[in-house]
């Protein structure tokens, strides 16, 4: 079988399983949307109330008013948390790990992207900070947002020049969160490294070039665009799982019109912007060869080598 045809079939299989998964993941949203939004809240105070509570002393050592004091504390924190999260959740706005951490407060998270000895695509070379760790940001991302300027992404390629405008008034949470990643250089360096063909769309943007990614931050839904004009291609969409506040640093670029099709009847994936150059390059990202038994990652490596953030 030619190679074409080999992604014709696999993309068939793949597109088969994502509406099968598609019709799964809308009938529970519909059934607990508003459930899985309060779940993710308590899902914070658990982990807090875990995490704050961990280090309290012994019981047996005697020191019974030391002990209730740090419960206080430990329950005093995950309200807070708990209450915090709930006000973004309400507001529409990001969900940090931990509310008492600054937005924009960079911590390592000491996860480097693999060793890969895999080619770099179209002869270019890997960067230098390929293998960097990049950190998280646990207080969310600082508000880089100025009112009445628009947003440009010039992202440089190991096969070329992307353009983007981003949409910052259709979902300035989620530019904003590009943004501001983008000029801390969080992209630099990281890898295109997924192509989603059963959506038809590529995928980048985690910061260790795997699904697992965790910024350290959720983003609301704003799927007004998406409602009102679907996904044509060229879209640059979140890349949560779709669910509410799943979506993080990862981002899709749609090359198809099964993106549209995939979404049809659920649009998920927030519209943050969309391709005004380059999508001749993604030609040629979605014509290279694949590895694996699925088939997602490219045979060559394909990097941000820089992302740079115009105003305009």
């Amino acid at each position: 079988m030619s190679s074409k045809k080999q992604r014709e079939a696999r993309r068939r299989a793949e597109r088969e399983q994502w509406e099968l998964d598609q019709r799964r993941l809308a009938a529970r949203r519909r059934r607990g949307t508003v459930l899985g939004v309060v779940g993710a809240v308590l899902a914070v105070v658990v982990v807090v109330v875990a995490l704050t509570g961990r280090d309290q002393p012994d019981p047996g050592a005697g020191e019974t008013q030391v002990r209730d004091t740090e419960l206080l504390a430990s329950e005093a924190a995950g309200e807070a948390q708990a209450s915090a999260a709930a006000g973004a959740v309400e507001a529409g706005a990001v969900l940090a790990e931990d509310f008492t951490v600054e937005p924009g407060t960079a911590v390592d998270s000491g996860v480097r992207p693999a060793k890969d000895d895999r080619p770099v695509a179209c002869g270019a070379e890997a960067p230098a900070d390929a293998r960097a760790s990049r950190p998280r940001y646990p207080g969310g991302p600082a508000d880089v947002l100025e009112d009445g300027v628009d947003y440009v992404a010039r992202i440089e390629t190991s096969c070329g020049p992307l353009v983007i405008d981003l949409l910052e008034r259709d979902a300035p949470v989620a530019v904003n969160s590009f943004v501001f990643l983008a000029e801390e250089g969080f992209y630099d360096g990281l890898e295109v490294f997924r192509d989603f063909g059963a959506v038809a769309a590529v995928q980048a943007g985690s910061g260790d070039n795997t699904v697992r990614w965790d910024v350290g931050y959720l983003l609301p839904d704003e799927l007004g665009r998406a409602k009102r004009e679907g996904y044509p291609v060229g879209t640059v969409t979140t890349a949560g799982t779709g669910a509410p506040y799943t979506a993080g640093s990862g981002f899709f670029i749609a090359y198809g019109k099964e993106f549209d099709a995939g979404y049809r009847t659920d649009r998920v994936q927030t519209t943050f912007g969309r391709v005004l150059a380059g999508m001749d390059v993604i030609d040629t990202m979605t014509a290279m060869d694949r590895l694996g038994m699925g088939g997602e990652a490219f045979a060559e490596r394909l990097f941000l080598e820089s992302v740079t953030i115009e105003r305009r």
